[in-house]
Order: structure tokens, then C-alpha cells, then sequence
């Protein structure tokens, strides 16, 4: 199962120091808030596809617009598998 604070952590280290410390990170929190490019979106989500061995439908990761949407892919396809 894919958590916020996983993704979180990937969001932060993807940021490379750029968003502030103090920046709440939760399932509402909009991808385009953070600053994130779709290049950056995009490593993240290569990422955990990576780490936990599943394919997201990349129509889906490149509609998604928050945390939630995210995680809910990311989930949806670890429940498929």
C-alpha cells in the first residue's frame, strides 16, 4: 500500500529543497500547489512504480490532480495485482 507519507517523502526529495519544511503535505493537496513541473509529477510516479513493482495507466497519472488522486491510482493498481 502506497501512503502519503510515501508519497511525501518522494514529493520533498523531488523538490530538492524547494518546498518549505513547514508545507503541509495531505491527500488534498493540489500537485500544481506544491510546484511540481509534470516532469517532476512524473518521476514520482515512475518511482513508485519502481519500488513496488506495478505499471499506472499513464492517462490516469497525467489527469491526476492531487495527493489523493495519486494514491488512489497507485492503490487501485497494487489491489489489482
Amino acid at each position: 500500500m502506497i501512503t502519503i507519507d510515501e508519497l511525501a517523502s518522494l514529493i520533498r526529495q523531488e523538490m530538492r529543497g524547494k518546498l518549505p519544511k513547514d508545507t503541509q503535505i495531505d491527500e488534498n493537496t493540489r500537485l500544481d500547489s506544491l510546484g511540481l513541473s509534470s516532469l517532476q509529477v512524473s518521476e514520482v510516479v515512475f518511482t513508485l512504480e519502481d519500488e513496488h513493482g506495478v505499471e499506472f495507466d499513464p492517462a490516469r497519472a497525467a489527469n491526476a490532480q492531487t495527493l489523493g488522486d495519486l494514491l488512489a491510482l497507485g492503490n487501485s493498481v497494487l489491489e489489482t495485482r
